[in-house]
């Protein structure tokens, strides 16, 4: 049985690189072309597991001993679920935690390609 939220769903972890701006003095790197990978990868995801939520730099608080997770911001407020996460330069990385196993779906950090949308959904 995969692990689900309060609400019955399974929830998939974006690590998404993010202000772009302040690392393009050694990257060329747009925030909107990540943001619109996020969007597209999600709503492939949610085409296949259409009870599916997709958090792009936030992990579920219960979540926060798992290796696959780190940088996480800490976070005292007991009506936030979630943990933010400061992302790494060029991440792209979609994963989750099933049946208290960590699983990494797609990884552009380890692959240095960015995903096809279809084929990564089509794996989960």
């Amino acid at each position: 049985m995969a692990t689900k939220n309060n609400n019955n769903q399974l929830t998939f972890v974006f690590e998404v690189c993010g202000q772009c701006s302040t690392h393009q003095w050694n990257t060329r790197h747009e925030e909107a072309k990540y943001v619109a990978a996020f969007e597209q990868v999600s709503a492939c995801i949610k085409t296949v597991v259409p009870n599916a939520t997709c958090i792009m730099n936030k992990v579920p608080k219960p979540w926060f001993e798992k290796e696959i997770y780190c940088q996480l911001i800490p976070n005292e407020d007991d009506n936030n679920p979630y943990y933010d996460v400061l992302p790494r330069i060029g991440a792209f990385e979609v994963s989750t935690v099933i049946d208290n196993v960590d699983i990494l779906f797609y990884s552009k950090m380890m692959s240095t390609m960015w995903p096809h949308a279809g084929s990564l959904a089509a794996r989960i």
